[in-house]
């Protein structure tokens, strides 16, 4: 089985990108300058060594047609430079200044050149490091003067130059690579930017703004975001007031409907049949009396026209006081009763009637599709309180706890049970008109918990957000 590489980030790509870019750059500036200065250096190297070998071709030359003395005298006489050898060849007779160098170290091609009767000057690999030889035909003598010099200051200075070249590769690879992760941050900072504010959007902030930009290429995209975002704002808010405006419009016609059948229904002129039907009816009225007044209570929290009424609360009597309230035992709060007198309040700034009404939905909905209420409880963070409503129903499956929040869901349920399937909307915008969140997970016995999160109002009088 391959293992799927995964996919390189912008950032990655531009990162490597400037890399690859200085890497390759370094490598052919490293590969021109140590060719020409390889090139140059060897050249120089050819005519010092030239220039020595004639002059000491010179002297040689004098010494044998003098005739007064041995060609190893004259081989004595002369002085080569260090690292260098002088080899002369006199008829059949091979002289030579060192005894490691022989005329087997001469080029072939070099000494044919030479017997011929042209000067000429060739490399030999037979040492250690390489040398150049020079070749002098002195034919008034009847010899040739032969000089091996190796280029062990030339080799020297060819390595440092390719170390050199080497280690300046690799300084300008990476500083090529710090310039693209420096240009990858600089240039994907916008696209961060309209990233957060995507994000804040998607959360429900829909005054979130990208600023204006002097930049005619970011120029085109901050606009078209902020257009995006305000007519998607408009959408929302027209959704909104049309779904009030429809609500409030029914609601005369449907309480007279209702007002209409209450009187019919107590009229005791009905058959059984029909006091059925007029029961069904009323069932069905109120049921869409029910779904109005959801539908007019979300539409002015979604469009942020609601109006509350703030107190300063503690949580615990809070909730217990409403589970009376709801018919409920008081017991179903775990551990408000092993609170101790000297107790701190968990003290949160909210609007009594919106959240109990939102707390009394996730009640409801933990009977109608929990299997009954379990418990609630009250856990006390840094900066803000949760409030879990538990029930040991089958649960929520995890890919439908996001969903059970929008309008008309009913996860599971599929209808089959009653509601406006608004409860949990309105839950959600309560909560996140005052300043917090609300979420599904799952309880420790297997079944649902609501997590109700409010920011707890401190002593100075603001707000943990």
């Amino acid at each position: 089985m391959t293992r799927r590489v995964p996919p390189r980030g912008l950032r990655a790509t531009v990162t490597w990108a400037f890399a690859a870019g200085a890497l390759c750059l370094s490598v052919l500036l490293a590969v021109g300058t140590y060719a020409l200065s390889r090139h140059y250096l060897i050249e120089q190297r050819e005519r010092s060594a030239q220039r020595q070998a004639f002059s000491n071709a010179a002297v040689v030359r004098q010494g044998l047609l003098a005739g007064d003395r041995e060609v190893s005298e004259i081989l004595g006489s002369v002085a080569p430079p260090p690292d260098s050898t002088i080899l002369i060849r006199r008829g059949q007779d091979w002289y030579s200044s060192s005894l490691d160098v022989t005329s087997r170290d001469l080029p072939p091609g070099l000494r044919s050149t030479v017997e011929a009767g042209s000067a000429a000057t060739s490399w030999t690999a037979t040492t250690d490091p390489n040398a150049v030889v020079v070749g002098v035909p002195l034919p008034a003598a009847d010899a040739d003067y032969y000089e091996i010099a190796i280029v062990r200051e030339l080799d020297r200075t060819l390595t440092t130059l390719r170390s050199a070249l080497a280690v300046c590769a690799a300084i300008t690879t990476i500083a090529g690579a710090v310039l693209g992760l420096v240009a990858s941050r600089r240039l994907l900072a916008p696209l961060q930017e309209v990233t957060a504010a995507a994000a804040r959007v998607s959360a429900g902030d829909l005054s979130t703004r990208l600023d204006q930009t002097d930049d005619p290429d970011l120029a085109a995209l901050v606009g078209s975001f902020n257009s995006m975002v305000d007519a998607l704002d408009d959408r929302i808010q027209r959704d909104s007031r049309f779904a009030a405006d429809v609500s409030h419009e029914l609601r005369t016609p449907l309480t007279t409907l209702i007002t209409s059948v209450s009187v019919i229904r107590h009229s005791g002129a009905l058959t059984p049949r029909a006091t059925q039907a007029i029961e069904l009816m009323s069932g069905e009225l109120e049921r869409f009396r029910q779904s109005l007044e959801d539908l007019l209570d979300l539409g002015s929290l979604e469009a942020g026209v609601a109006e509350t009424d703030l107190t300063l609360v503690d949580l615990h009597p809070f909730m217990r006081r409403l589970l009376e309230a709801d018919g409920r035992s008081a017991s179903l709060l775990v551990g408000a009763d092993d609170r101790s007198a000297n107790a701190q309040e968990v003290g949160v700034l909210i609007d009594r009637r919106r959240m109990g009404r939102a707390f009394t939905n996730l009640f409801a909905n933990a009977d109608r599709h929990g299997g009954g209420l379990q418990r609630v409880r009250v856990i006390e963070h840094t900066e803000f309180a949760d409030v879990h409503v538990e029930d040991d129903g089958p649960g929520v499956p995890p890919e439908e706890r996001e969903h059970i929040f929008e309008r008309f869901a009913r996860a599971g349920s599929r209808g089959s049970h009653a509601g406006t399937g608004l409860g949990l909307s309105i839950v959600a915008e309560t909560v996140r008109l005052h300043g917090g969140s609300a979420w599904c997970a799952e309880s420790p016995g297997g079944g649902a918990r609501f997590v109700v999160r409010i920011p707890l109002h401190h002593a100075d009088g603001e707000d943990s957000t």
